[in-house]
């Protein structure tokens, strides 16, 4: 007679599961939706603290002081946009007059030919290429939904899903680990919302630290830039334009190789207690794999992962530390 074995499934394991599902999807297939859902959960955490600050003084009006933080917020954005259009404006003519001096340079050096183990090679067939692809992207910019106008358009859109995300998280994200945990059985409760409170201290340090780095890296590339076009306009430094755009990559390009190789891993693996060495490999590995953004969040990511492994630890260890009392308990 064969046996029947019954599985039950209950209504908190089918969520669980959907819901892990919907993770790896929203993952694998909606690349700018995860993106946009990150970065204004990351906004989020950094203005939740001034809500709960209003909310506090405001007897629990969390509405009232949401919207008045997120419309600073939005102010802030715009206000520093605007501040950028403008100097870009006051400045576009001078730079329009050493940039078109500058790639009339950079052409004239790449037409010369040159040799290589005694081939000569004529680099006026590339730039010729380059400039007929250069005139039929111009050429064909209004039409197509894949083309320039199109990617303005989607990042209008995904601005606006930041945008809204970040409205909501603001006024319920509080609510959404909280029920989350209650979907999990009574028995591990406590033990997810311990572990949930140390995962969110973990990413406010990485986000006051990000802020901290941020500064510095500002004032390093403002004092760097100020510098260069000061020498560069009183004749002190004896270049072209195009050495002195070049100049300019090279140095923000080596105030980046400090921020990878020594600024961030040196505060952030502090902060988070990883490895200097394990913050720099995850930063160039993630730099080269997913990007800017992936590369912002491996940190924290990574000393997300190691408190779960720590919990886990600690309560293989517990169960074994009972295992071993009760072996050892005399037996009546």
């Amino acid at each position: 007679m064969e046996r029947v074995v019954r599985v039950n499934i209950t209504p908190h394991a089918i969520l669980l599961l959907l819901t892990a599902v919907g993770g790896i999807l929203l993952i694998l297939y909606a690349g700018p939706l995860w993106r946009s859902l990150l970065i204004a959960t990351m906004l989020a955490y950094l203005f939740d603290p001034l809500v709960n600050y209003l909310e506090q003084r405001w007897v629990g009006q969390r509405g009232l002081a949401v919207a008045t933080v997120y419309g600073l917020a939005v102010a802030l954005i715009a206000g520093l946009l605007y501040v950028a259009g403008l100097f870009i404006v006051e400045q576009a003519p001078g730079w329009s007059v050493e940039l078109r001096q500058a790639l009339t340079e950079l052409r004239v050096l790449l037409e010369r030919p040159f040799t290589l183990l005694n081939i000569t090679i004529q680099p006026q067939r590339l730039t010729d290429y380059l400039q007929r692809t250069a005139t039929n992207a111009f050429t064909n910019l209004p039409l197509g939904s894949g083309g320039w106008l199109g990617g303005i358009g989607d990042n209008l859109i995904w601005t606006l899903v930041t945008l809204i995300s970040l409205y909501y998280l603001l006024r319920d994200g509080e609510k959404i680990v909280p029920a989350l945990i209650r979907q999990l059985p009574n028995a591990y409760q406590a033990e997810a919302t311990e572990l949930a409170s140390e995962i969110d201290h973990i990413w406010r340090v990485f986000l006051r630290v990000q802020l901290l780095i941020f500064a510095v890296l500002g004032v390093l590339i403002f004092i760097s830039t100020t510098l260069i076009l000061w020498l560069y306009r009183h004749g002190w430094l004896p270049l072209s334009p195009i050495g002195l755009i070049l100049l300019l990559i090279g140095v923000y390009a080596a105030i980046q190789q400090v921020d990878n190789l020594w600024l961030r891993p040196q505060y952030m693996g502090q902060a988070l207690q990883l490895h200097p060495g394990l913050v720099i490999v995850a930063l160039l590995a993630a730099l080269a794999l997913t990007g800017v953004l992936g590369a912002l969040i491996i940190v924290p990511l990574l000393a997300s992962l190691k408190a779960i492994g720590q919990h886990w630890q600690r309560r293989w260890q517990n169960a074994l530390s009972r295992q071993s009392s009760m072996g050892d308990s005399p037996t009546r």
